[in-house]
């Protein structure tokens, strides 16, 4: 063998081993993607009379209203504005009277929980269970008397339910029947189930959307935020009910994968591509299993397609560094005139409610208000056209 011959056998062997040095690093960031990981904290520096110290981060420092959680997450308070920043150490106020403040030291759990009881929503609240591929999973249901249409909520990825419960007075007031679902492999799940990205996911919005149907839905809104954006693509294209369907309110919305898994590897110090090679890791049945999953998950379930003719919302902060807008705007022009998007300004992920309160419920208020509209006048339409008397 020549000397070129050794060459190209040598660069050959070492993008081989270089690539499989890369799959499996891809790997590992895939496997941290799906699976429940501690959430990030932030020491108290200090607490007076003008309000509680943190460091200063985009967290931290971010416009709005923010539920912090300390004491193993047995405490809560509300922090408002910031007061002081100088670079480094950041002031908020505390808004509400708790029994108990943190102290300094105490490590907070930064969340967007304005409301983080379901009574704090309504008295009327219930809780019921609801049945997919054999086991109960609880659900939260906000009756409207004499509702035909009913808003299905779904939280985001290693998330609760407590997640998505500022966003049901919207339509409580728009007086559709809210339902607040959780599923599996959710903090609530102790079966510590890794995440599919709404492919197996799905099923229990299915069964959720069923429970609906079989109390009076005679119309669904999917209500999804982050990976439950995902799940309600899944079951607004799979499940037999998509044609209930009637819109879609998706927020900080995950729709393309391998955009997530890049700049959640950015974010985490790795090379933006070791999280695109993680995404198709999971794609694949060896890898898959690599990765802790069971089973792959289908490359098309990785990219959800808009359904046709569904009237969407999309609420988006410019800001986001886990899902970047560019995919919501890549989406929403795919969809075409059916979706709506509404950018928000810069924000962590899933803060667009606590950044801009205004701009986001009037925002969701007047799209439920145009979709209660638009189905008016279908009903009015074919009432008409069954020789009845249109209202």
């Amino acid at each position: 063998m020549g000397m070129t011959g050794v060459v190209v056998r040598a660069v050959a062997g070492a993008a081989a081993v270089g690539l499989a040095a890369s799959t499996a690093a891809g790997v590992v960031v895939a496997r941290k993607a799906v699976h429940p990981r501690p959430k990030r904290t932030v020491t108290v520096l200090d607490v007076g009379p003008a309000g509680v110290t943190v460091p200063a981060d985009e967290q931290t420092r971010c416009p709005g209203v923010y539920r912090v959680y300390f004491g193993d997450h047995e405490h809560s308070v509300l922090l408002g504005d910031v007061r002081t920043d100088d670079g480094e150490r950041v002031c908020r106020a505390v808004l509400d009277a708790p029994a108990t403040l943190p102290a300094r030291g105490d490590e907070l759990l930064w969340t967007g929980y304005l409301l983080d009881q379901p009574t704090a929503v309504s008295p009327d609240s219930a809780q019921v269970m609801i049945t997919a591929d054999g086991s109960d999973r609880p659900a939260w249901l906000f009756p409207v008397r004499e509702a035909t249409t009913w808003a299905i909520h779904v939280h985001g990825i290693h998330s609760s339910r407590t997640a998505v419960l500022r966003g049901v007075p919207d339509t409580l007031d728009a007086g559709m029947t809210s339902l607040v679902i959780g599923y599996r492999g959710d903090v609530e799940d102790d079966r510590g189930l890794p995440a599919t990205f709404g492919s197996d996911e799905w099923h229990d919005l299915d069964a959720a959307m069923r429970y609906a149907v079989d109390h009076g839905a005679e119309r669904l809104v999917l209500v999804g935020w982050s990976m439950g954006a995902t799940i309600a693509m899944h079951a607004a294209s799979d499940s037999a009910l998509r044609d209930r369907v009637g819109a879609m309110v998706l927020v900080c919305p995950a729709l393309d994968w391998f955009t997530a898994l890049r700049w959640g590897a950015v974010k985490a110090g790795f090379p933006g591509f070791l999280g695109v090679l993680g995404a198709g890791a999971l794609t694949v049945p060896g890898l898959s299993r690599l990765a802790g999953m069971r089973t792959p998950i289908p490359l098309g379930r990785m990219r959800p397609r808009p359904p046709v003719g569904v009237p969407l919302l999309v609420v988006h902060s410019v800001g986001d560094r886990d899902v970047p807008i560019d995919a919501s705007r890549r989406f929403v022009a795919a969809a075409g005139p059916a979706a709506t998007l509404v950018e928000v300004a810069s924000c962590p992920h899933g803060s667009e409610m606590n950044r801009d309160p205004d701009l986001f419920h009037g925002s969701v208020r007047r799209f439920l208000a145009r979709v209660a509209a638009r189905s008016a006048d279908v009903d009015a339409a074919v009432s008409t056209e069954h020789g009845g008397t249109a209202s």
